[in-house]
């Protein structure tokens, strides 16, 4: 059950890279730093989520059309590497590389910067505290709540159409990469190959 589980938010992460949830609107609010940040393309994202008592923390470098992951859940790691148009799921406890076409370099973006309106601001309960937010919508007719705790983004709520809200707690957002990020294992692996599948 307990792999299963972690297999199951894994693929929906990497749905997530794939179709990614438009977030941040250019609209001189207050937003608009982490905005610019985003849209540039090189951040460093620390990030946790809860469905149900299990807790997910998610580590993302993106750099250019390089993005790179770190997503862990009940202590278990997993690493997702987007690069040269392919994907690499890196499971190191197991030594083994899962490699996957990704033939457009933009599946690669965990976050979209277009597409989304400001719809407005308030007030509400988010991570334990009272927070202020800022709306915004997108054209599929999902809203993104994005909180604020004094000057610093203290999370994402995603509100999507007959669905639960999904909140991201944001631990950091900055620009700090370091070279390696992105690097895959050379040796000691164990490979599956299927990026020539879907080709």
């Amino acid at each position: 059950m307990r792999n299963t589980l972690k297999f199951l938010i894994i693929i929906a992460l990497m749905a997530a890279a794939r179709n990614p949830v438009p977030v941040f609107a250019q609209n001189g609010n207050r937003t608009q730093a982490y905005f610019n940040m985003l849209s540039s393309g090189n951040y460093h994202m620390v990030a946790k989520m809860m469905e149900g008592r299990t807790e997910t923390t998610i580590e993302t470098f993106a750099r250019g059309e390089l993005m790179a992951s770190t997503i862990t859940v009940q202590g278990e790691i997993t690493r997702v590497v987007y690069k040269d148009r392919k994907s690499y799921m890196i499971l190191d406890s197991a030594k083994m590389i899962m490699i996957t076409a990704m033939n457009n370099p933009s599946e690669a973006k965990s976050v979209k910067t277009d597409g989304m309106r400001f719809t407005g601001s308030g007030t509400a309960r988010f991570n334990g505290k009272d927070l202020p937010y800022d709306e915004y919508s997108g054209t599929n007719g999902e809203k993104v709540q994005f909180f604020v705790d004094g000057n610093n983004l203290a999370g994402i709520r995603n509100i999507i159409p007959r669905q639960n809200a999904v909140d991201l707690v944001i631990l950091t957002l900055d620009q700090n990469i370091p070279n390696n990020a992105f690097d895959i294992p050379t040796s000691g692996y164990q490979i599956q190959d299927m990026s020539s599948f879907g080709r």
